[in-house]
Parts: structure tokens; C-alpha cells; sequence
């Protein structure tokens, strides 16, 4: 069944559950980030992100503003509808809640795009996980591009220093194949890793995904570092709820270990 509650508070508030409140006191009045100006790429930051992982959205912004990149943020950002609609239509193998999830997917993310031309915009950056296959279904619904937050790193990123050792995982994204059969470039997070100096990299076997127990357990047997690093957002929440209380153990993501290797040069 089609939680119509989540659909009202999206139409109302942008976000599926509560008030955007929260989730804009920490973008715009805790971390000063851009809202709602003019600006080349407009940042999808999700629902719930910036809540759980502002050091990630800190990290962003350091680095967007270190390499003067012409960003901003919404204050009434649409929901994709994966997590209250898509994903529960998908676990019950509803064909009528999937197909009325991806309507209504489509109206929110369109919401999003008219946003992005309203400021000038001539890019979406997807940072959440769960946004990024959603929008890659209606992308030719816009003539913005639409790139992952990792494609924009990549093509600002100069190079960096740091001498450490950390371990990388890309995810395994079987969930996102239930959404789009496009699949996801993991190369731009590589090339931003082949551009740190001084850091060994230990990369994850990616066909091990966190969200199956005995696969997690696989995965994180291979960690060999006490940094671990991805570029899923569900795989961050995943590794930092698994690893805490096992040892002296960070979970990062991409933009925070790039902004350690810049932020003294």
C-alpha cells in the first residue's frame, strides 16, 4: 500500500517524514551552505543526509569553496520517493504501488529540475544513494546534466597530499538495479583517489554488499585499515553501524578524505 501521508508531507514540506527544519538549520544555518541563489550546479543533498552526516556536507562545502566551485542547495528540496514509496513497493513486489512509486517519483524529481533552471543551473549533483538511481531515470526529462557529487569532485579536484592508508569501497548497488538498469559510474571516485599523494588505497571487493549479513561479514573481514572510505550513502550507514564498537574504526565519506589531503596546502 502507498503510504499517501509520506506523499502529502513531500508536497507540503520536500522532505517524506517531519518538517525540513532539521535537515535546513543543519545546511544553511549550522554549516552556512548556499540556498536557493543562483548557481551553476545545484546540490541534491537527500532527505535525511544532512542530518546523520554533516561532517560529509562540511567536507563538500570546504572543498566547493576551496576550488570556487558555483554551487547552491534548496530549502524545499522534492523527495524522490525511493525510501517511503519505491523501496517498500519493491520489498512487497507490488507491480501497482511500483508503477504508482514511479509516478510519483517522477513528479517530485521534475520539481527539482524546474528549481535547477529557475536559478540558471546547467547541473544536477546527486550526493544521496538513494536519489541518484531515481534521477537517472528521468534525466532525459531535463536538459540540465545530471552527474553524481563524485563526477564533480573529480572534475574540480587538483590533486592532493596525504600519508595514510585507508580501505575503499564503491558499493555493490543491488538495490539501485531494482530502480534503473543504468548503471552507476564508479570511475570519477577513482580517478579523485589516483589524485592523493602519499595514500595506500586497500579496495574492497565490491560484489560483497553490507546489506546481506554474510557478505557484509566478508566484507569486513577484507578491511585491512582503521579508515574506511565509500561513496554510498546506505553503505556508509551500514559500515558505521557494523564497525562501531569493534575497534578505533573511521567511516568516511569521499569528500571528507579529500578535504584532509587539501585543507593544509
Amino acid at each position: 500500500m502507498i503510504d499517501e501521508k509520506a506523499i502529502k508531507n513531500i508536497r507540503a514540506n520536500g522532505v517524506f517524514m517531519n518538517s525540513a527544519e532539521d535537515r535546513n538549520k543543519v545546511l544553511f544555518d549550522d554549516l552556512g551552505l548556499r540556498g536557493d541563489q543562483k548557481a551553476a550546479h545545484v546540490i541534491v543533498a537527500g532527505c535525511v543526509q544532512p542530518t546523520a552526516m554533516p561532517q560529509a556536507f562540511e567536507a563538500l562545502k570546504n572543498f566547493m569553496e576551496r576550488y570556487q566551485v558555483d554551487y547552491t542547495f534548496l530549502s524545499k528540496e522534492y523527495c524522490c520517493g525511493w525510501i517511503p514509496l519505491g523501496q517498500p513497493a519493491v520489498m512487497a513486489k507490488n507491480d501497482e504501488d511500483i508503477a504508482r512509486a514511479k509516478e510519483i517519483s517522477r513528479e517530485f524529481v521534475q520539481e527539482n529540475f524546474q528549481q535547477a533552471k529557475d536559478l540558471g543551473a546547467r547541473s544536477i549533483v546527486l550526493f544521496c544513494a538513494a536519489c541518484e538511481p531515481t534521477y537517472s531515470n528521468y534525466k532525459d526529462l531535463t536538459d540540465l546534466e545530471v552527474i553524481s557529487y563524485t563526477e564533480l569532485l573529480s572534475r574540480y579536484f587538483q590533486g592532493g597530499r596525504l600519508q595514510s592508508e585507508a580501505d575503499y569501497y564503491a558499493g555493490c548497488y543491488r538495490f539501485r538495479r531494482r530502480i534503473t538498469s543504468e548503471p552507476l559510474d564508479v570511475e570519477p571516485a577513482l580517478k579523485v583517489l589516483d589524485k592523493i599523494e602519499g595514500l595506500k588505497i586497500n579496495y574492497l571487493d565490491n560484489n560483497n554488499c553490507c546489506y546481506i549479513p554474510p557478505l557484509l561479514e566478508k566484507l569486513t573481514d577484507e578491511i585491512t585499515t582503521e579508515t574506511v572510505v565509500t561513496i554510498c550513502t546506505g553503505c556508509y550507514y551500514n559500515l558505521k553501524r557494523t564497525l562501531t564498537g569493534k575497534g578505533d574504526y573511521r567511516v568516511m565519506m569521499l569528500p571528507e578524505l579529500v578535504w584532509e589531503a587539501v585543507k593544509d596546502k
